[in-house]
C-alpha cells in the first residue's frame, strides 16, 4: 500500500467534502459513489479478465451496477448481480444486471449466487454492503469461494477507521482484510491497483492465486 502525508491529506479532503466530490459524481445520470479513480481501475479489471459473472454487494441508486455493466457491454462479455437489502425503485434497467433483494450473507441468496456462479469464469467480487468488520468478515468468507484463480475480490472502503478517513468509525472493511489474509493464503493484496496513489479501497484489491 502506498503512504504519503500529500496523498492521505488530499485523500481526507476529497472525502470529507461529501456534498461535492465522492456523492456527487455520476455515470451515465446516476448516483456512483465511488472514487473515479477507482472506477478507471474496474475498467481496466474488466479489460484485462473479460469476467463472465461480476458478484457486488451493497447496489445502493444502482450506479455502480451500471458501470461495470457498461463496461461488460464495451468488451462484449459479462453479467452483473447486485445485491442489497433496500429494493430501492427507479435503479438503471441494463440487459447484462440483475438485482437481487437480500442480505448479502443470506442464505438464499447465497444459493442463487453460487448457481450463477457455477461452471462460469471469470467471477470477480466487489463487496460494498455493511462496512463493519463483522459484516465484510462473513462476506469474505462466503465470496472467496466463488471468485475464480486469477480473478478479484475487492473490499471497498478500507479507508475508513483512519485509513485515513473517519478515524471515529471503528473496526471495518481493512481490518476484516487483515483478519482474513491472515488466515487465508489463496489471496493476495495487489498493490499494484493503488497506482493512481488515492483509492477508497487500500489493500482492499485481492487477487486469488490458487
Amino acid at each position: 500500500m502506498i503512504s504519503d502525508p500529500a496523498v492521505d491529506r488530499f485523500h481526507r479532503l476529497y472525502y470529507d467534502r461529501a456534498q461535492t466530490t465522492w456523492k456527487n459524481t455520476w455515470w451515465l445520470g446516476t448516483a456512483v459513489q465511488k472514487c473515479p479513480l477507482d472506477l478507471w481501475v474496474y475498467q481496466e479489471l474488466i479489460v484485462e479478465l473479460r469476467p463472465e459473472l461480476i458478484l457486488e454487494t451493497g447496489t445502493c441508486a444502482g450506479g455502480s451496477a451500471l458501470f461495470l455493466a457498461t463496461m461488460c457491454e464495451i468488451v462484449g462479455r459479462g453479467q452483473v448481480v447486485s445485491v442489497d437489502i433496500d429494493p430501492r425503485p427507479g435503479r438503471p434497467v441494463h440487459p447484462r444486471v440483475t438485482y437481487l433483494t437480500g442480505s448479502s450473507t443470506d442464505e438464499a441468496i447465497l444459493d442463487q449466487l453460487r448457481a450463477r456462479a457455477r461452471g462460469r469464469s471469470p467471477v470477480m467480487a466487489i463487496l460494498d454492503s455493511d462496512h463493519s468488520r463483522e459484516h465484510v468478515a462473513a462476506e469474505l468468507s462466503l465470496y472467496a469461494p466463488l471468485v475464480t484463480v486469477g480473478s478479484y475480490l475487492v473490499v471497498e472502503d478500507t479507508n475508513v477507521n483512519g485509513h485515513p478517513v473517519l478515524p471515529e468509525f471503528g473496526p471495518g472493511p481493512r481490518e476484516a482484510v487483515d483478519a482474513f489474509l491472515a488466515a487465508n493464503s489463496a489471496f493476495e493484496v495487489d498493490e499494484s491497483r493503488e497506482k493512481f496513489l488515492m483509492t477508497f479501497n487500500p489493500r482492499g484489491f485481492l487477487r486469488r492465486m490458487g
